[in-house]
């Protein structure tokens, strides 16, 4: 009697297995693409990041309007990672396992960003950075789950080099957050304009904690120092303070100042008539100076956002449209969002976008997009400055080469990393 029942219930159980499965395959089948966005939505980053946010809708929502993505519609998941990297792991982690998300794409901060990276080493889940910058994440730390979509401290550092070694500059002071990105570009600038530029002398570095918000100690060293002109890797607020505070001191009177990123909107509005003029300021986009051949792509982008936002995009925000079309173009090509399979995909592939064009290296994951430096000056059609006399270097002609970037990974290999 027991045999018959168990061989009974064994039959039902086959049966029921027959019917569920193909049902619950069909559930589990996503009918969306689903694409995780991890950000600094709150705190110092969110001038940044909210913008970028919107540029990534603009794109999902022309994508999806013409079919989306292999016939699936692009959804996101956003998430604030608070600009701290136990947070950005742990939302990281969620997003993938709770939400079920095919990749993820965000992060403004270089040190969240390597935190992260290394999650989605473990994880084997496609990691794409689309802001923060530092070289090491792409370079000495790269792995084949992390893409970068954006220049790095190394374009950055580099172009801005580029452009000091044509003035008389010879002393130099610097300046930077006292963490990975500050410290990277710091040292990207510096022993690139070393070999473009001879007889040039530091004289000295300062490193305020991130979120410092009294320069006056800062000023006061630098200028006794009497350099020729201080590099600076300052960023959003911080950067905001020290210009209003250097301001009193008569700084830039003194002294020459070179800023990254402080050609972007995220600097020059806040700041308004406050900028001063002649600063040397680097910068990824300008709604104004669209790439040769793409204005017309621009003007409706510019457009576009402005009707969605209320005001100009950003560098961060035209890069959150850019990066979505770069990974929907690579779905579509790999026939798949399987990582490993999109990944090497991404790697090696060139896109044509808004921004110009560009690659994303095969051996590093690195994208190759240019950079540019500029000088701030009033401009009679803008309450905020902009930017004359620009030049521009490709990502390909800054960025470090394969055998630079191999034998940055062995040393970092040895070290016991």
């Amino acid at each position: 009697m027991r045999r018959r029942f168990w061989a009974q219930l064994v039959v039902v159980l086959m049966i029921l297995a027959l019917i569920v499965t193909p049902a619950m395959a069909q559930k589990k089948k996503s009918k969306t693409i689903k694409i995780g966005l991890l950000y600094a939505l709150s705190g110092l980053a969110a001038v940044y990041t909210k913008g970028t946010i919107i540029g990534h809708e603009i794109a999902a929502e022309e994508i999806n309007a013409k079919g989306g993505i292999l016939g699936k519609q692009i959804e996101f998941v956003t998430r604030d990672n608070k600009l701290k990297p136990g947070i950005a792991v742990k939302e990281f982690r969620r997003m993938v396992t709770r939400d079920k998300v095919d990749f993820v794409m965000g992060i403004i901060s270089s040190g969240v960003a390597l935190a992260v990276s290394q999650v989605a080493k473990e994880m084997k889940v496609l990691f794409v950075d689309t802001i923060a910058q530092t070289s090491a994440l792409t370079g000495e730390q790269g792995h084949q789950y992390v893409v970068r979509t954006n220049t790095n401290s190394t374009i950055i550092g580099r172009t801005a080099a580029l452009a000091a070694a044509k003035q008389d500059w010879k002393k130099f002071y610097f300046i930077g957050p006292d963490y990975e990105w500050g410290h990277v570009v710091n040292n990207d600038f510096w022993s690139f304009l070393q070999t473009k530029k001879e007889g040039v002398e530091k004289l000295g570095d300062l490193w305020p904690k991130l979120g410092e918000r009294d320069f006056s100690s800062h000023i006061t060293t630098m200028l006794s120092a009497e350099p020729d002109a201080v590099f600076s890797s300052l960023w959003g607020g911080d950067l905001i303070a020290f210009i209003k505070q250097a301001k009193a001191y008569g700084f830039f009177e003194k002294t020459k100042f070179i800023s990254t990123g402080a050609g972007d909107l995220d600097i020059l509005k806040p700041l308004g008539k406050e900028m001063p003029d002649g600063l040397m300021a680097t910068f990824f986009y300008a709604f104004d100076m669209p790439v040769a051949g793409k204005e017309k792509a621009n003007e409706e982008f510019v457009a576009k956002f402005q009707e969605k936002a209320g005001y100009e995009p950003k560098s961060g925000d035209i890069i959150g449209y850019v990066s979505t079309y770069m990974l929907a173009e690579a779905i579509e090509k790999a026939g798949t969002t399987e990582p490993d399979k999109l990944s090497t995909t991404l790697r090696g592939m060139s896109f044509d976008t808004v921004l110009g064009p560009a690659t994303i290296r095969d051996f590093d994951g690195q994208s190759t997009f240019g950079y540019h430096a500029g000088f701030t000056y009033t401009h009679p059609d803008y309450p905020f400055k902009r930017l004359k006399d620009v030049t521009r270097a490709e990502g390909e002609a800054v960025l470090r080469t394969k055998a630079e970037i191999e034998k940055a990974r062995e040393e970092y290999k040895k070290k016991g990393n």
